[in-house]
């Protein structure tokens, strides 16, 4: 349970806060004869739970800015669900994982731009594009088996990884301009 609140911080705060604002709205209303206590607290929980911005909104100058820098804070250091990387079997680490994710998507860009090339035959400036991204996959894969190879035997794998890094960001690269050409993906 403990595992799943910190993989999911975001919707944990959602639920926590809507348990928050569904208790603050559950306090009866204070009658004439409440206390200045009661008073006093049931006014700042419900102020506290409803939206901050919109309850002080033009009465506090700057808060517009000053709300989203002291929630900066907050928001950097939470996790939520978008940073967990699953890492593929049968792969040798996260670095040969992603490597192969990224050598997955240019594959599958550049078989569709082939197909697209068949039904509707691309300009040149896209055939040449396509032909670049086609070289930079060449290349990222062959520096991906080296790294891999470089692991499996043990052997220090860092000017493998370097050379590994180069291709892959050229191969992202190429990929982006294809993708500016309007070439489908």
């Amino acid at each position: 349970m403990f595992e799943f609140l910190v993989q999911h911080q975001f919707w944990a705060a959602v639920a926590a806060y809507w348990v928050f604002s569904a208790a603050v709205s559950a306090m009866p209303e204070p009658d004439a004869g409440a206390g200045s206590g009661y008073l006093w607290l049931y006014r700042f929980l419900h102020t506290t739970a409803g939206n901050i911005t919109t309850a002080f909104g033009n009465r506090i100058p700057g808060l517009k800015i000053l709300v989203p820098v002291l929630l900066m804070p907050l928001v950097l250091s939470t996790t939520a669900c978008a940073a967990h990387y699953t890492v593929h079997p049968g792969a040798i680490n996260r670095t040969d994982s992603a490597a192969y994710d990224t050598l997955l998507v240019a594959k599958a860009m550049i078989d569709e731009a082939r197909a697209e090339n068949q039904t509707r035959p691309l300009s040149p400036g896209d055939k040449d594009a396509l032909n670049t991204l086609i070289g930079y996959y060449n290349v990222a894969r062959e520096a991906w088996l080296t790294y891999r190879g470089a692991v499996a035997t043990n052997t220090p794998p860092d000017q493998y990884l370097q050379q590994l890094t180069r291709n892959l960001a050229d191969l992202t690269l190429a990929l982006e301009t294809l993708r500016r050409k309007g070439v489908k993906q």
